[in-house]
């Protein structure tokens, strides 16, 4: 605002300010005020102390204010106690306290800020009017002040009684039938909210009648009718229009200008109390719509003055309203919430005209710590601040006016500045340059998870030092703790894996990490590590960050992150974990049989070999899970015993093979190679090796061919199959010949005895001997 107003608004606003005219000076005095109570004790008869206190505002152009009040306690709602005969009712006199004079006036103006009726300064003084009450159970008891000489109000007329109510549920009946005795300390104005506000006209404004509640209850706000009596409430009079239309603030002789209404508005009434719009459109004739914004969850409303009436006498009440707002508490027991009491306060706003001068601008919240993220919301009667549990963030809020060079007074409650203690760090609330042209006031938040839901209201009354009326700004700093424990656990592999698969009896590396680390007053904050014992993971290793397991089976790891700085041990971390999958365990393992060779004797050494294969999966002896085998054979040493140089050849693909027969005399290696082909891993095949001989055979010089399976042909040594042979009997006679010899001489038509035989290989070479034939 301007630092000076000039001589005749200084007139201008005395008239408008004076409260009372000479007709009425000793007459009408009551302007505003509340009720409210505090629970002190509970009393060995049952009966419950209270200390009521009253808080009023009177003029000081009027009779001095009362010593004291008269206060009646009734049980009943405000509805039914008015004719209670109850015996429980009961009155009480209220005593006067202190008189503190109001402060609206700069502190230029010598004398301006006290209360004095020969002064040229209009002013208002206020008292505590207190007394200690003991009340029974009762299930509502209304409380209540009457005070007489209420000036005219513009709203609602005038020479009325002001009325001052309370209600208490001391006794609540619970949904189970069960009656529960409760205490109650009602919610209690803050004193910086003065509930006699000069506005100007044609400026936002926001005013409130917020409180903070003692108990921890559930607040309700809501705009009421003022009260003349009990149950008797002032009758709202009609917007002063013709045909619909109300002089703009504007208006005057030489530029004409009007507000054209919107059909139906017509009355005043609780929740458009003031003649305010939002205005479109230009002089002589602007479209109005009714602009009174109230916010029932901060108990502020906002608003546009857009009516005054110049150089009108006081007691014409033309720029004055009353203003009502109501403030009900509920208790949360089992779930369900149920009223606990009520208190009410009567506003009086005076508007003025501040002849172009503007209140303090609403303040602005910015966040200032990097990564911190509050979420700020400036809107037109509030700031909201978000802040995270778990996180620590340093929030600024700014006061400016609109005149840079105009010095600003910023006051905050301590009762509000006590709620705030749990979540900022120590020292966590600075307010510097108070009394500048730009105070700051810095907010330290770190709040717990505990905390998580907690709502602050920090009511902020904004004053500059313009003369000789101070402008002024109320606000409502809200700030809502919300679950912000962002930092992550992330348990990875050393391939970045996060669902690794490893092979049976191998290791893998698992990292521990932290996504978005929170943060810590002047930096980020660190974590410990631990990790949940599980197979394959070394005990001494569970406090690492990073870890080497070794599974045989498939194991989830789970690691726990904590703060290690800042919070409670316990708090603030996150739990992550990890699976790592094993392939399965493939054992190859096979036993071998040799087999007798068909229509002849036995195989000695044997040549035919058949194979159970008896492969383990995950020490269970079965084919299903594998899905690789190779069977291969491979000859190391001839008949002679000496080593060759020979390639394994791969006889079977199948689990369980056909008949394997070798014909070469040698040492033979049988392998058995088996695999399982998990996805996302290849793991080596286990392989079964077994050793079988077939011994260089000499011919054989007997054979029995009685057709019992057994020896029933001649059978020469390996590797002379496919020749020629000749057989003779003992006169040299040549009885079979054979171009490609198949071991299937049997004698047939030849008598038991001795024959020779030739052998005629295909390099010429010639074997010859005898056989014996026994029938």
């Amino acid at each position: 605002m301007k630092h000076t107003l000039r001589a005749s608004l200084l007139l201008l606003a005395v008239w408008c300010l004076a409260l009372f005219g000479a007709q009425q000076a000793y007459a009408s005095h009551a302007q505003g005020g509340q009720l409210t109570y505090e629970y002190l004790r509970t009393n060995a008869n049952g009966t419950q102390t209270y200390r009521i206190t009253a808080r009023y505002f009177r003029d000081c152009s009027g009779i001095s204010a009362e010593s004291s009040l008269p206060l009646v306690c009734r049980v009943g709602s405000p509805t039914t106690s008015c004719n209670s005969n109850d015996s429980r009712n009961l009155t009480a006199t209220l005593v006067r306290g202190q008189l503190v004079s109001g402060t609206p006036y700069c502190s230029a103006e010598a004398g301006a800020n006290q209360c004095n009726s020969s002064s040229t300064f209009p002013n208002y003084e206020t008292a505590k009017y207190t007394a200690d009450v003991d009340l029974p159970l009762a299930p509502e008891w209304t409380l209540s002040v009457q005070i007489s000489a209420r000036p005219y109000i513009e709203n609602i007329g005038g020479n009325t009684t002001l009325r001052f109510e309370a209600t208490l549920n001391n006794q609540l009946a619970l949904a189970n039938g069960q009656q529960r005795t409760v205490t109650n300390t009602s919610p209690q104005y803050q004193d910086q909210d003065i509930p006699i506000p000069f506005v100007c006209v044609s400026q936002t404004t926001t005013l409130t009648f917020s409180t903070f509640e003692p108990d921890g209850d559930s607040l309700v706000y809501s705009l009421e009718r003022p009260l003349e009596g009990c149950n008797v409430f002032s009758t709202y009079g009609s917007i002063s229009s013709q045909g619909g239309y109300v002089p703009a603030p504007e208006d005057s002789p030489t530029n004409p200008c009007a507000i054209r209404l919107p059909s139906g508005t017509t009355n005043y009434s609780p929740t458009y109390p003031i003649p305010s719009y939002a205005t479109t459109g230009s002089c002589p004739i602007k479209q109005g719509t009714p602009y009174f914004a109230f916010n029932p969850q901060l108990g502020s409303i906002t608003f546009t003055p857009s009516q005054y009436f110049p150089n009108t006498p006081s007691e014409d009440g033309k720029n004055k309203y009353s203003v009502v707002g109501k403030v009900t508490e509920y208790r949360l027991i089992n779930g369900r919430y149920y009223k606990v009491g009520s208190v009410r306060r009567d506003m009086l706003v005076i508007i003025i005209n501040c002849s172009g001068n503007g209140v303090p601008n609403a303040p602005v919240a910015t966040g200032v710590t990097p990564g911190a993220n509050p979420t700020i919301v400036n809107t037109a009667d509030s700031t909201v601040i978000s802040v995270y549990s778990c996180n620590y963030s340093q929030v600024r809020v700014r006061f400016t006016d609109p005149n840079p060079q105009q010095q600003l007074t910023v006051s905050i409650p301590q009762t509000s500045l006590n709620s705030l203690a749990d979540i900022v760090v120590p020292n966590g609330y600075v307010l510097s340059g108070n009394g500048t042209t730009s105070p700051v006031a810095a907010f330290y938040f770190q709040p717990s998870p505990q905390l998580v839901g907690t709502t602050i209201r920090i009511p902020v009354r904004i004053e500059d030092n313009a003369c000789p009326i101070k402008g002024v700004q109320n606000r409502i700093i809200v700030v809502k703790v919300l679950r912000g424990n962002f930092a992550t656990a992330v348990a990875a592999a050393n391939n970045a894996s996060t669902d690794p698969i490893i092979c049976y009896g191998t290791s893998i590396q698992l990292r521990g990490s932290v996504v978005r680390p929170d943060s810590v007053r002047n930096g980020l904050q660190t974590y410990s590590y631990t990790w949940a014992a599980a197979n394959g993971l070394n005990p001494s290793d569970a406090n690492r960050q990073n870890i080497t397991v070794s599974p045989t089976q498939t194991t989830r790891y789970r690691l726990r992150i904590a703060p290690t700085t800042g919070y409670s041990p316990g708090l603030c971390g996150d739990t992550t974990s990890i699976r790592v999958r094993v392939a399965p365990q493939v054992l190859a393992a096979f036993r071998t049989d040799s087999a007798a060779v068909a229509n002849g004797r036995f195989n000695r050494p044997p040549r035919v070999f058949t194979f159970v294969n008896q492969s383990r999966v995950n020490n269970v002896q079965t084919a299903q899970g594998i899905d690789s085998v190779r069977w291969t054979y491979q000859r190391v040493t001839d008949g002679k015993g000496q080593p060759v140089t020979e390639s394994p050849v791969r006889f079977s693909g199948r689990f369980t093979p056909n008949a394997l027969t070798l014909s070469q005399s040698g040492t033979y290696i049988i392998r058995l190679s088996v695999a399982n082909t998990t996805p996302g891993v290849t793991c080596p095949a286990s392989v079964a090796a077994y050793k079988v001989s077939v011994p260089d055979l000499t011919v054989p010089n007997i054979f029995t061919p009685n057709k019992d399976g057994m020896n029933d042909t001649f059978i020469v040594q390996a590797g002379q199959e496919g020749n020629k042979m000749e057989i003779f009997n003992r006169w040299g006679r040549k009885i079979k010949e054979y171009a490609n010899y198949k071991n299937d001489w049997d004698g047939e038509g030849q008598p038991a005895g001795v024959y020779y035989y030739q052998i005629t290989a295909q390099d010429g070479k010639v074997t010859k001997g005898w056989v014996e034939l026994v029938r």
